[in-house]
């Protein structure tokens, strides 16, 4: 699963990485359909992780920090810190393990395994070519 700000993120990436110019918070916001306030929360959030630069006044606004096709949506979804299929701990009392999981945890971590190679594959460049 993919929380809502990694969602965010995502969309707010989209749409710099369809744009040649620089642009602002409302006109991300107005493009992807997302809140303002929403935009420029994720936004910080972004440019603290590196994945934006931001140039402040008129003129400025935000636009990626490396190429569209280097920016993996599972770097995104960690950084937002995205659910996992696998819990904390098995739920069944059958006395599994991390070194011996059940069935149940085994599949969960093939589905956990499975996400990640597809998502760490998957990039900003990929979704804006589709």
């Amino acid at each position: 699963m993919v929380r809502r700000n990694a969602q965010m993120a995502i969309a707010a990436l989209v749409e710099l990485a369809k744009s040649e110019a620089r642009l602002s918070a409302t006109e991300i916001a107005e493009a992807s359909g997302l809140s303002i306030p929403s935009v420029a929360k994720v936004l910080s959030s972004l440019r603290s992780a590196h994945f934006i630069d931001s140039v402040p006044g008129p003129g400025g606004g935000f636009n990626l920090s490396k190429s569209a096709d280097e920016i993996s949506i599972l770097a995104i979804c960690d950084y937002f810190e995205s659910e996992t299929a696998m819990p904390d701990s098995c739920v069944i009392k059958c006395g599994c393990s991390d070194d011996f999981p059940c069935k149940v945890c085994e599949a969960l971590q093939k589905v956990d395994s499975l996400r990640e190679e597809t998502l760490r594959e998957m990039t900003i460049g990929q979704l804006i070519a589709a």
